[in-house]
């Protein structure tokens, strides 16, 4: 079976294990993009100085740092360690009944599946150099679009 399939409505359906890559990939960026927007805000970091630093182009840190580009966890970490962030990694147990890869007889489509995700565990509070808290800036920019550097 493929990761995805369009069914007879002309629907879109994708696999979990497809949708749980894909979201988490999806934060990963999201993360180190809001990093940048961070640094870049306070402390005038560019894209250019992330490739220097790294030892790549400009053009590619832009690629990776838009989502065109596959980010392995080594990149993932050289990103963050070039804007001066410490790449965290935290993995969860799925509740009981609630992973649908797990269930062989289960046919169903994401469209169907009602698996709750876990919640998020409160990230530490951290400040920037003029005693704002970055954490209470994100909350309140919530929504609004993140500034590629």
């Amino acid at each position: 079976m493929t990761s995805f399939e369009v069914n007879i409505d002309d629907e879109l359906e994708i696999d979990e294990q497809s949708r749980v890559g894909s979201m988490f990939m999806a934060r990963v960026a999201n993360e180190i993009r809001r990093a940048a927007a961070i640094e870049k805000s306070t402390r005038k970091i560019t894209q250019q100085m992330i490739a220097d630093k790294i030892g790549t182009s400009r053009a590619v840190v832009n690629r990776e740092m838009q989502g065109l580009e596959n980010l392995s966890a080594r990149r993932t970490a050289e990103l963050l360690w070039a804007l001066g962030w410490e790449p965290h990694f935290e993995a969860r147990k799925i509740p009981e009944g609630q992973n649908l890869c797990l269930d062989a007889t289960n046919k169903s489509t994401l469209r169907e599946s009602s698996a709750p995700v876990p919640p998020d565990i409160p990230r530490p509070r951290s400040e920037i150099p003029d005693g704002r808290n970055f954490l209470d800036l994100v909350e309140k920019a919530k929504g609004a679009p993140v500034p590629v550097v």
